[in-house]
């Protein structure tokens, strides 16, 4: 019965595989390592929304992806020497842990009026859990400390797209999204009975103060807001060029943010808001060499900034109405190009390298208005990288119904990293630390499509490793005393997903 079963499923499978054609979605591009701006795609005008406006009758999509993340190494050691270079103190910060990440997309588009209308509901998940161990040269226990962060984010997609005479094409977007964001830390001194941190401010010595310096690893907050991002896209052919190019922006509205401190003489419970606002855009171009020579071109630019504050009446060394700030500011630009070459009827090959620069600011600090007690860490870290990346995808339609796909992207970046921290304690303290080194790494993917009369599955796999390690030094105690640092953080990750493409 079971053989019967198994024939039938078989056959049914080949009736409908070879009955009609549907066309490729994301899962096509995830299957090649995601060469957006590189390869064109359906599912392009999910970056420029003018773009849905080639398409023709109603097609429902779904998408989805999981990420395994395992960090095996996220440390950093730090010696500090007094002015004659005589090693006074050391320590030893060595976590690991892993993320998971899911991404589902489930929407529609059709027809409306002049143009198609597109409808998207988008969610974005990410759970964090990593475990680590601090141990100081003057002190015999090693305390241990667990970091967690949680991520949820649900957003409503709505674009359209219409052909605005000749060969243009306008189109928009507007998103609006619920997101979730929380960092904590749970801190277990083997030296005293257990507390927990949500939050623990310090430097790289605030062993001095019995605390320790999650900053270095995150930012503490648990946040809660809405956002509203838009997009202008317009898609043209002028003459033998193909363009795109959308603007986007967005903005943070109705935020709530807590930070919590608990522990034996330390106790606080800060309310505050979120805000924020982002912008950004993407500008394509595609020039065909020969009839089946194209160079495309891209260029990527976001900048984005978000804040976190509160007050309240904390327990403990500082008394009276206390403010907190947390502060985040990123940019990034990318721009290269490459080329894409059909080899040959149903086989094609694709190849670029891009120059990325990032550059990501975190500042934190507490103050106690109208007293001159503060602690201040701006920036802590500033971290800038200028990268090269690879990007090679290829494409192997074996029949009207099966296709494969691979996609390769290694890539090297140089890095340059800050910490700054000053605080009015006893005696003050004042930190300055530079770090630089490199960051390298590669990914791999594999995907494929199995089409069927009105049905397209695309599923695909990836995998990648990375690594970066930095050095530098530094002075603290109002620059009596150097400092040396190193930072190590290795980890690989491995996920897959699928696609499903329905073409009513």
């Amino acid at each position: 019965m079971s053989k019967k079963i198994l024939f039938l499923t078989i056959l049914a499978v080949l009736v409908f595989a070879i009955a009609g054609i549907a066309q490729a979605w994301q899962g096509r591009m995830e299957g090649m390592g995601d060469p957006f701006g590189l390869v064109a795609d359906e599912s392009d005008y999910l970056i420029h929304p003018a773009k849905i406006a080639k398409g023709e009758g109603v097609r429902f999509y779904g998408d989805y992806r999981f990420t395994f993340t395992g960090v095996m190494d996220w440390d950093y050691d730090v010696n500090v020497f007094n002015s004659g270079g005589l090693l006074l103190r050391s320590y030893r910060y060595n976590t690991s842990g892993d993320e998971q990440a899911h991404d589902a997309l489930l929407g529609t588009a059709f027809p409306l009026g002049t143009g198609r209308m597109g409808l998207f509901f988008h969610y974005e998940g990410k759970r964090s859990d990593y475990d680590g161990e601090v141990q100081s040269s003057f002190s015999p226990f090693t305390d241990a400390y667990e970091l967690k962060s949680n991520f949820d984010a649900f957003a409503l997609r709505v674009l359209y797209g219409l052909p605005i005479g000749g060969s243009f094409k306008l189109g928009g977007e507007f998103q609006f999204s619920y997101r979730q964001e929380e960092n904590e830390t749970q801190m277990l001194q083997q030296s005293l009975f257990p507390f927990f941190y949500e939050n623990t401010e310090g430097s790289f010595s605030a062993l001095l103060n019995g605390n320790k310096n999650f900053l270095l690893f995150m930012t503490p907050y648990d946040s809660h807001y809405l956002e509203a991002l838009f997009k202008g896209s317009l898609d043209a052919t002028i003459g033998p060029i193909e363009a795109a190019l959308t603007v986007r922006g967005g903005f943070i509205f109705n935020g709530d943010n807590q930070l919590v401190r608990l522990g034996p003489l330390n106790l606080f419970d800060f309310r505050g808001d979120v805000e924020g606002w982002r912008i950004g855009g993407d500008l394509w171009l595609r020039y065909p060499l020969a009839k089946d020579l194209t160079v495309p071109f891209l260029v990527r630019i976001d900048y984005q900034t978000k804040t976190r504050d509160g007050d309240g009446l904390p327990i403990g060394f500082i008394t009276g109405l206390t403010d907190y700030n947390s502060t985040e500011r990123s940019f990034d630009l990318e721009v290269g190009g490459g080329l894409d070459k059909e080899l040959a009827k149903g086989l094609r090959l694709a190849a670029g390298i891009y120059y990325g620069y990032g550059d990501a600011r975190n500042d934190f600090s507490i103050t106690v208005p109208g007293t001159s007690t503060f602690s201040d860490y701006s920036p802590y870290p500033s971290l800038s990288e200028h990268r090269l990346r690879l990007a090679l995808a290829g494409e192997w339609v074996i029949s009207p119904s099966v296709t494969l796909r691979m996609g390769l992207e290694p890539f090297y970046g140089w890095i340059r990293e800050d910490f700054e921290s000053a605080n009015n304690a006893l005696p003050p303290f004042i930190e300055d630390v530079s770090l630089g080194g490199y960051r390298w790494g590669i990914g791999a993917s594999l995907g494929g499509s199995v089409k069927f009369q009105q049905l397209t599955l695309e599923p695909f796999i990836n995998a990648g490793y990375q690594e970066m390690r930095l050095d530098g030094d530094g002075t603290e105690l109002i620059f009596t005393r150097s400092m040396d640092v190193r930072e190590l953080q290795r980890q690989w990750y491995i996920g897959g997903g699928f696609s499903i493409l329905y073409d009513l």
